[in-house]
């Protein structure tokens, strides 16, 4: 009895699979005739049976050597299919295996597809609309929702950055990725004596002088998100950022500015099947400090497997010579990926480490003042001292497993540190908010994360989709930091020499997010959600809720996509962070009572327009309103008009309106691509708090937001050769007098009661931008050697940027070669 249940088991499994087989081969016949672009005319050959899709997905992904994307919500990933190919172009494969989903696939770049969607109404597809050209509306980014979805169901702005892009460009800090590529967002100039970030503006001020991002590596929460500053092109698979507190309903407190995900690559062997691939560059930077100063760069990545197993090693590093005296840099960067497909289960594990040490000089335009007598709380402007170290590093995994055709489980265990030492600060007589957020970020500093979420597919018909998710997140943090404290009191009473003890401080947040998603035939999709948020910054309440509603409609007209979107949300920042942490105290620093947190609301609203792969173009209109900004105030150190005896005091500034366009526009003739952005940002102090003691007013414009940012690139692909242009620039923005303030408090003729609070208003001064141009190009000899030459800030811009004192490397030209095999 048993033998015959096992042989009709038999049966009926070898029935259904010959239904699926001949269904599937008489369909092909259908595809034939249809035209493929690359990389879907790759030809592949392949034979399997009792297949899930997602195992035959990977596998066709792994002998094409393409990369596949796609959305788990639209594509039946465990429906069982026949493989069965013989010399034929995979964009057939893939059309055949998909057949009766409404998704078609669509190449988006030299070996990227993705199973894109297709209007509900349209029957099943014929040769001719196998492949429709379609916009960037279709990639599958993870960032604006709880789960990995077409950009077409976004409902907020986001911007992704392609990594190979910014490879080949050569492009290897934050500034330079954000500032030609994300409008709304602007960052200063990376310095090579510079170890952080300096963000100008995310859509204005959510911070005074010191806004930036929560950023993420892999799903992994960074421990201080200003010192990520520099990453290697070769091991980045995308770059997604959220601008604005609409992501903190899914990432919770810090994310008051925007969100920024950092995705590794996890793809095997490169598109033509090598492991290796070994690249050196080399050139000259200009200065007017120096003469020749020496630039290198120098990378190895090692990859193998294929879609369904995969490991990689990248490993780079580089150097810039004296371009002031004083002033070098030297840096590793190293990261490692390995990856596990099964049937129902996705493996993910990553590691990073960094180390970059800079010359400890400051600027070469400042004189260091002599510190009075007695004055015990002056700070060095550079000299020969011990070079600043930077040591960073990041572990973690992700798992993902499809329990059913309904339910999907994934978790991410990971922790991120690093070791800061030998921080000098370069400017006076004012600390800057850079300055201070690196003086509070020495020693170290740990945070450990653990997030599980599970989705629920609520409705799944044609004209219908909706899931729910629930996620749940914790996470601990721990900084070592030295701290000042004065010995004793001298004769007269003033604080006596300055020792300094290490202190830990533990922190924890715990956050639980419910989020649903819904869309309406294509066309028109909800996303809600909030965020109860426990963190032990946050004096004064238990839990937070950090609430995001958004809505976008979306209408095909031929091949013209056009998008309407509109989202509101709220953020929160606690007054202990790295740019204001209330632990921190000495002889020369306080706070005003107790600190409130910082907050950020408001909306966005925006129109997407594309014309196929052609043209895009995108508006967003925001308008947002913070409160509780934090500034660092200069006062007296005591009552004496001629002392020049300083302390700081962490105060709340009071209410802040950021207002503004953000626009970006991108085209293709042939292989000509022509992408550009604009910004336009008011960022204005509403009113002040109560017993503010600083320089701002109501009405004032905020110190180092930008009016005005710009961006222009053209980029030429062509038959093993590539080359781009590009440039941009920051316009129109209110900073200190640094020299004007350096020169009066260094006289030692005036009191620094002249240079505290309003009367610091005659230290302002306004500044305008210089253009920066970079270009590059490269040319493929036999698939094997890649030449390459390129050139940074081409105008020589030196000076200027963010104020008056900071040097910034010169014109800079590199020539190398990479050798893939």
């Amino acid at each position: 009895m048993v033998s015959g249940a096992a042989a009709l088991f038999v049966a009926h499994v070898a029935s259904a699979q010959a239904r699926a087989c001949a269904t599937s081969a008489a369909d092909s016949a259908m595809l034939a005739g249809a035209q493929w672009s690359a990389p879907l005319d790759r030809l592949v050959s392949a034979h399997a049976s009792a297949l899930s899709l997602r195992d035959a997905l990977e596998r066709v992904a792994a002998i094409a050597k393409i990369r596949l994307s796609y959305s788990s919500e639209i594509v039946p990933l465990d429906r069982a299919v026949c493989l069965t190919a013989d010399a034929v172009p995979v964009g057939r494969v893939l059309a055949q295996l998909l057949l009766g989903a409404n998704v078609t696939p669509v190449a988006v770049g030299a070996d990227q597809v993705v199973l894109a969607p297709r209007k509900p109404s349209a029957p099943r597809p014929a040769a001719s609309d196998v492949a429709p050209p379609v916009g960037v509306l279709d990639r599958v980014v993870v960032t604006g929702t709880a789960v990995g979805a077409p950009e077409r169901e976004v409902t907020i702005g986001l911007d992704v950055l392609d990594g190979r892009q910014l490879a080949r460009e050569d492009v290897s800090s934050i500034s330079s990725a954000v500032d030609g590529r994300v409008p709304g967002m602007w960052t200063w100039t990376q310095s090579p004596t510079s170890i952080m970030s300096s963000y100008a503006s995310i859509r204005g001020a959510s911070s005074f002088g010191l806004s930036y991002p929560k950023v993420y590596i892999d799903g992994i929460e960074v421990a201080n998100p200003l010192l990520i500053s520099r990453f290697s092109p070769d091991a980045i698979e995308r770059i997604e950022v959220i601008r604005g507190p609409q992501g903190s309903a899914l990432y919770g407190t810090d994310a008051i500015s925007g969100v920024v995900n950092i995705v590794t690559r996890t793809e095997g062997t490169g598109p033509e099947g090598e492991h290796t691939s070994l690249r050196t560059t080399a050139g000259l930077m200009q200065s007017d400090f120096s003469r020749g100063v020496l630039s290198q760069n120098h990378s190895l990545g090692l990859a193998t497997g294929s879609g369904l197993r995969s490991a990689d090693v990248h490993i780079s590093g580089g150097s810039v010579g004296d371009f002031i005296p004083g002033g070098f840099n030297r840096n590793l960067n190293a990261s490692g990926s390995a990856r596990t497909v099964g049937e129902r289960a996705t493996f993910s594990a990553t590691a990073r480490y960094f180390m970059e040490e800079t010359g400890s000089a400051g600027s070469p335009l400042l004189t260091r003042p002599s510190p009075p007598p007695g004055d015990t709380t002056s700070r060095p402007l550079g000299g020969a001292l011990p070079p600043q170290s930077i040591h960073e590093y990041t572990l973690g995994t992700n798992a993902t497993y499809t329990a059913s055709d309904r339910l999907t489980h994934s978790a991410t265990i990971g922790v991120d540190g690093y070791r800061l030492s030998n921080v000098q600060m370069n400017t006076a007589p004012i600390m800057s908010p850079a300055d201070s957020a690196l003086l509070r970020a020495r020693g170290g500093a740990d945070r450990a994360t653990i997030r599980g979420s599970s989705v629920l597919k609520l409705a799944t018909s044609e004209s219908t989709q909706a899931d729910f998710t629930l996620s749940a997140e914790h996470g601990v943090f721990r900084a070592t930091t030295p701290e000042s404290q004065p010995t004793g009191l001298g004769e007269r009473g003033e604080p006596g020499p300055l020792t300094e003890r290490m202190v830990s401080r533990w922190e924890s947040n715990s956050g639980l997010t419910g989020q649903a998603n819904a869309s309406f035939d294509n066309a028109l999709f909800f996303t809600g959600g909030v965020r109860l948020e426990h963190d032990s910054r946050l004096p004064g309440t238990d839990v937070t809720a950090l609430p995001m509603v958004g809505v976008a409609a979306v209408s095909d007209y031929g091949p013209i996509t056009v998008k309407v979107r509109g989202a509101y949300g709220e953020g929160v920042r606690p007054p202990s962070t790295f740019a204001h942490a209330e632990f921190w105290q000495s002889s020369y620093g306080s706070s005003q009572g107790t600190l409130g947190p910082e907050k950020q609301a408001g909306t966005e609203a925006g129109l997407d327009v594309l014309w196929g792969r052609t043209f895009s173009f995108r508006a967003t209109r925001f308008d947002q309103r913070a409160s509780g900004l934090i500034q660092e105030v200069m006062l007296p150190a005591d009552s004496n008009p001629m002392s020049r005896r300083l302390r700081y005091e962490l105060e709340n500034v009071g209410v802040i309106t950021n207002r503004g366009w953000e626009m970006e526009t991108s085209g293709s003739i042939s292989r000509l691509t022509v992408s550009g952005t604009l910004s336009l940002v008011s960022s204005r102090v509403e009113n002040v708090a109560k017993g503010y003691n600083g320089d701002l007013r109501a009405g004032d414009r905020m110190l180092q937001v930008p009016a005005r940012t710009g961006s222009v690139n053209f980029s030429w692909l062509g038959d093993g050769w590539f080359a781009s242009f590009g440039g941009s620039r920051a316009i129109d923005w209110v900073n200190y007098d640094e020299l004007g303030l350096s020169r009066a408090y260094s006289s030692g003729t005036r009191s620094v009661h002249d240079m505290l609070g309003q009367q610091l208003r005659q230290y302002w001064r306004r500044y305008d931008g210089g253009l920066r141009l970079r270009a590059s190009a490269s040319h493929d000899v036999r698939g094997i050697f890649t030449f390459e030459v390129s050139g940074d800030n081409l105008l020589n811009y030196q000076r200027n940027e963010p104020d008056n004192v900071t040097i910034l490397p010169g014109r800079t030209l590199m020539t190398g070669m990479r050798v893939k095999f």
